[in-house]
C-alpha cells in the first residue's frame, strides 16, 4: 500500500514520542529506588581462655564487637552460661553505628577449684546470627606458704660468751594471709629478737628478724627454730649451728669481770596521727636510702611510736611509715628518716 510522506513522518514521530515516554518512566523509577540498610556484626575473638586464677580472685579480658554493615547494629544483651563468668561495665540495649566498635569486659572469678567453661551469647539485630564465643578458665585452690631465707644459718667460730647476730627473712609466698601461732627454739646458746607468736603476713609480705648465738662453753652447738601456723600443713624450720672457741688471752684476774650481755642498740620512732580514719600503722625499714623496704610489724600498730630492737651495730637504717584503714588499704610511704647505729 502506498504511504504518503506526511503519513510516514507522523508515524515516525509517534514512535519517538513513545520511546521517549518509556525512557522517562525508566529514569523516574531509578530515581525513587532506596537501598536497604543492613547491620552486620563481627567479634574480635571466637574464644577466650583466662588460664589459671586463684579461687577468690578474678581475671578480666576484653572482647570487641564491630558493625561492618550499613545499618545501625542494636546489641540487646550479652549472656553467659556459667556464673563464674560475667560481663561487667555494660548496659543494654546499645547501638553501634556502621564502621564503629564497642568493647565489653568479661570477668572470670572462680568459686571452686577445677576447669570451668561457658558460652557467651550476643543478642542483636545483625542480618547473620553470630556464632557464640567460647570461654574457659581453671580455678586454683588458694594456699599459704611460709618461707624462711636462709633456711640454714652458720655462725662459724665465736669466742665463748661473745654474741653474733644474723638477719633472717620470713615471707608468705602463698595466695592468702597466714598467722604464726608458735615460735620455738630447740638448742642452747641461740635466740631470736623481735619475733613473737601472734603476728600475721599478707600474701607476698616479708618480715626481717635477727637470730643470735652466744656460746657459753667451747665446742660445737646446733639448734632448730620452728614456726607453727594453722595455715600451713607442716611447720617451717631454720637450722642453726656454730662453735664456741675459748678466748686466747692472758689469765683472767682474780675477780672476774661481770658477765653483762652485749649492748643492744635500739631505734625509737614516733610519728603524727593520720588525718584519715585508720586502724593502725606499718613500719618499714631498709639499709638503702629510698631502697626496697621491709615491713617490721606484721599486724597494724595502733600506737604512734615504735622501738626497733633488731638493729645491728655499725649499720645505717632508713625508715618509713604507712597507715592502714579498716579495709586493709595501705597509704603511700611517709617521709624517710635515717638512724646510724654505733659500732659498739
Amino acid at each position: 500500500m502506498f504511504v504518503s510522506r506526511s503519513q510516514f513522518t507522523t508515524r515516525r514521530n509517534l514512535t519517538l514520542v513513545a520511546c521517549f515516554s518509556l525512557f522517562s518512566l525508566f529514569v523516574a523509577g531509578c530515581a525513587s529506588y532506596t537501598p536497604k540498610l543492613v547491620p552486620q556484626m563481627t567479634v574480635s575473638a571466637n574464644s577466650l581462655n583466662f588460664q589459671t586464677v586463684v579461687v577468690g580472685q578474678k581475671a578480666t579480658q576484653t572482647i570487641k564487637v564491630t558493625n561492618t554493615g550499613t545499618g545501625t547494629l542494636q546489641v540487646s544483651g550479652l549472656t553467659v552460661t556459667n556464673k563464674q563468668f560475667s560481663v561487667t561495665g555494660a548496659t543494654f540495649p546499645q547501638s553501634i553505628l556502621p564502621a564503629t566498635s564497642q568493647s565489653y569486659t568479661l570477668t572470670f572469678a572462680p568459686t571452686t577449684p577445677g576447669s570451668a567453661t561457658a558460652t557467651l551469647n550476643i543478642a542483636s539485630n545483625a542480618a547473620v546470627a553470630m556464632t557464640a564465643v567460647s570461654l574457659a578458665g581453671v580455678g586454683e585452690k588458694a594456699f599459704a606458704d611460709l618461707v624462711i631465707s636462709p633456711s640454714v644459718l652458720s655462725f662459724g667460730n665465736i669466742t665463748v660468751k661473745s654474741t653474733k647476730t644474723q638477719n633472717v627473712t620470713l615471707q608468705n609466698t602463698g595466695d592468702i594471709s597466714l598467722s604464726v601461732q608458735g615460735v620455738t627454739i630447740s638448742g642452747a646458746g641461740f635466740g631470736v629478737t623481735d619475733l613473737s607468736p601472734g603476728f600475721s603476713l599478707a600474701p607476698n609480705q616479708k618480715v626481717t628478724f635477727q637470730v643470735w648465738f652466744t656460746p657459753k662453753v667451747a665446742g660445737s652447738a646446733a639448734a632448730t627454730l620452728t614456726l607453727l601456723s594453722a595455715n600451713i600443713s607442716t611447720p617451717e624450720t631454720l637450722t642453726m649451728s656454730g662453735s664456741g672457741v675459748a678466748a686466747t688471752t692472758t689469765p683472767p684476774p682474780t675477780t672476774p669481770p661481770p658477765t653483762t650481755p652485749p649492748t643492744q642498740h635500739t631505734v625509737a620512732l614516733t610519728w603524727n596521727a593520720s588525718t584519715s580514719t585508720v586502724i593502725g600503722y606499718r613500719i618499714y625499714r631498709s639499709e638503702t636510702s629510698g631502697g626496697s623496704y621491709t615491713v617490721l610489724n606484721g599486724s597494724a600498730l595502733s600506737a604512734l611510736s615504735y622501738t626497733d630492737s633488731t638493729v645491728a651495730s655499725g649499720t645505717t637504717y632508713y625508715y618509713v611509715v604507712t597507715s592502714v584503714d579498716s579495709s586493709g588499704n595501705e597509704s603511700v610511704y611517709s617521709n624517710q628518716v635515717s638512724a646510724v647505729i654505733p659500732s659498739t
